[in-house]
């Protein structure tokens, strides 16, 4: 079993996309997420969050992959990590004022 774990700033979000916008959303997010977040009322909370689960992801993975090759998909309100063709469900996001925290586990 591996995992992974990541806490992100939600604030820091907020700067990164005041700065960069459309820009980051689209060096780091799959045109299928961008659409979920266009979609939030907490907008930056769910891009915090989903940016957290790829760090997770990453790390229990135990290397650094291309941003959009790792999509944050959600199935029955559960969130899941697609990462070339396989389906990894072991992901939990969470996220309060000030943080958003992803815990991914991968038991392969």
């Amino acid at each position: 079993m591996k995992v992974g774990v990541d806490i992100v700033d939600i604030k820091r979000i907020n700067e990164i996309l005041d700065r960069h916008g459309r820009r980051f959303l689209h060096k780091v997010f799959t045109e299928e997420e961008i659409g979920f977040f266009r979609n939030k009322k907490m907008m930056v909370e769910s891009v915090a969050g989903r940016f957290a689960a790829k760090e997770a992801f990453m790390k229990a993975k135990g290397r650094h992959l291309p941003w959009k090759d790792i999509s944050v998909l959600q199935s029955m309100g559960r969130p899941y990590i697609h990462y070339h063709g396989k389906a990894y469900d072991g992901l939990s996001i969470s996220h309060e004022r000030t943080y958003a925290v992803a815990v991914m586990i991968i038991e392969e």
